[in-house]
């Protein structure tokens, strides 16, 4: 990803998908579950998960759309096709993660706007570091990972903040580029025992990052 904006990588942000009715996983998507990729979910006015939500572990981070018909609102915009409402050009009725990955990649442009030579992985660490889980506090699944920071499958780190993320982006030191360790796989068949409760444990030597 290092060929876009002149070798900083090119931001792509991408919406995790409307299909929680249907108990779909974002984790199967290709695109949301690329490292490359900025993925964002949806919250309800009242910082709830929406119906429509995909949970997994892939969505990094959630900004507001809209929420149960007729009784949370939805995304204010522009309407693409002015023929579809002849007399006014804007809609009140966005909705979706469609609606929120927008406004994410409106935060991720006056965050570059602060700070120009953010990388991507730049961009996904300010997403990481200022995205807040008290606004969505009230649904539940919140889990601290290894570092102690609260993460969701429904929201990745929470809710994104456009001020705290345009502020620490004015003063970031870049981070070092992208490092990439492999080490040998393990390519051998070995028999699963059936029987409930049993196990199997296989061990492999990670030494890709030695030095």
């Amino acid at each position: 990803m290092s060929c876009g904006r002149k070798g900083r990588g090119s931001i792509f942000v991408w919406a995790s998908g409307n299909g929680g009715r249907h108990t779909d996983s974002c984790n199967c998507d290709g695109y949301t579950n690329s490292i490359f990729t900025l993925s964002i979910s949806s919250a309800t006015q009242g910082g709830f998960k929406p119906w429509y939500l995909e949970e997994c572990s892939s969505t990094l981070a959630t900004t507001y759309s809209s929420g149960t018909p007729g009784q949370d609102r939805s995304v204010a915009t522009v309407d693409m096709d002015g023929k579809m409402r002849p007399a006014h050009l804007c809609t009140l009725e966005h909705t979706g993660t469609s609606a929120s990955a927008p406004l994410a990649a409106g935060i991720a442009a006056l965050a570059l706007e602060a700070n120009p030579g953010l990388t991507w992985r730049d961009v996904q660490y300010l997403v990481v570091l200022t995205s807040r889980s008290a606004p969505l506090a009230g649904e539940p699944g919140w889990t601290r990972n290894g570092v102690n920071r609260k993460v969701s499958h429904k929201f990745g780190y929470g809710l994104m903040d456009a001020g705290a993320m345009v502020t620490l982006a004015e003063i970031w030191t870049n981070i070092p580029a992208q490092h990439i360790c492999k080490s040998q796989e393990i390519n051998e068949e070995r028999q699963i025992d059936p029987t409930p409760g049993s196990s199997l444990t296989v061990h492999m030597d990670v030494t890709g990052c030695d030095g």
